[in-house]
């Protein structure tokens, strides 16, 4: 989406003249760090904590977040939003429109961040921004970006995924294990902030997924479920948890695949080029190809968040747990 698409110009223009009649920010940003936070544990029994309702979606994140409170009688669901970690609702140069700059010129998300008397800004490694009420003055752009009315808000964290970490086996997992444990405490992070401000349902987008971020897919999406399903401050807290993919197509194991392949063309073209004609139809005959087709991202989230898989794990968790304690007394 470029500067110039005519649906872009009228949310621009819209989000101009709602900027007049509607006060620009309702809350100010809080920064915060993941390590730090201190939860009192919302929901109190002697019985097994339950798992969140999960749902795996294709859509907008911010209307599906609206929408859901509104089903739900008015309640309020948190979005935690993919960040830019120097300033807000800004593009990486390598990287096209991102969600949260989309979102800036839907909403007072801008606004909001810039308007603490301490700068906010960079975020740092294991920080993020909670915004408790940022307005959403535009649909999106599947809807023509239509102007809402009432204007309804959200409660925003702001956080920057860990982005472009080091992979093997195709993308398949983080090749380093620092990359994986800040992604870890990042999530963890937004989280707790989460229900540190009262919020026990929220909508999460493509974190950390996509060219501009290329986190292994299965390996982020079971970051997500170990730490909802698992980790002491956050299992049972959370009643339901919403992935919403904006592009189902989108495949993160596949623009892997493509970098890879990529290098791999470049190195045999330099070979060609120091070894002459004779090694070129080598070269096109190993060839790197998958055999199977990449899987989408939201196809991965399904089948991590499928309620069977959500049983296995658990089981395999309680046996263990079961096994160590037996072991213990032995």
């Amino acid at each position: 989406m470029d500067a110039g698409h005519p649906s872009q110009q009228v949310a621009g223009e819209t989000e101009h003249s709602m900027l007049s009649v509607f006060p620009p920010v309702l809350s100010l940003p809080i920064s915060y760090d993941g390590r730090t936070i201190n939860l009192t544990q919302h929901t109190q029994s002697t019985e097994p904590p339950k798992s969140p309702e999960f749902r795996v979606v294709a859509g907008d994140p911010v209307k599906v977040a609206l929408d859901y409170g509104t089903e739900n009688g008015g309640i309020r669901v948190p979005f935690i939003c993919a960040a830019n970690s120097s300033a807000p609702g800004c593009r990486y140069r390598d990287h096209c429109l991102t969600y949260e700059e989309e979102f800036c010129r839907r909403g007072n998300l801008f606004d909001t961040l810039t308007m603490a008397d301490t700068p906010l800004y960079p975020i740092s490694e294991t920080g993020g921004i909670f915004s408790d009420r940022v307005a959403v003055y535009l649909g999106p752009r599947e809807d023509n970006y239509k102007v809402l009315d009432p204007i309804p808000n959200l409660p925003v964290v702001s956080v920057p995924p860990v982005r472009k970490p080091g992979v093997k086996g195709n993308g398949s997992s983080y090749s380093k294990g620092k990359d994986k444990s800040t992604m870890r405490e990042m999530i963890c992070g937004a989280l707790r902030v989460c229900l540190d401000h009262e919020y026990d349902r929220v909508v999460i987008g493509d974190f950390g997924l996509g060219d501009g971020f290329l986190n292994p897919p299965q390996e982020l999406a079971e970051i997500w479920r170990d730490l909802l399903l698992f980790d002491p401050n956050l299992r049972g807290q959370f009643r339901s948890v919403h992935f919403v993919f904006i592009d189902p197509l989108q495949s993160t194991t596949q623009c892997h695949r493509d970098k890879l392949q990529k290098v791999g063309e470049d190195q045999r073209a330099r070979q060609a080029a120091r070894e002459g004609p004779a090694s070129t139809s080598t070269g096109r005959r190993t060839q790197p190809r998958s055999s199977q087709p990449a899987p989408t991202d939201m196809e991965v989230f399904e089948s991590v968040f499928h309620p069977d898989e959500i049983k296995r794990v658990r089981e395999k968790a309680a046996s263990s747990s079961s096994t160590n304690m037996v072991l213990s007394f032995s």
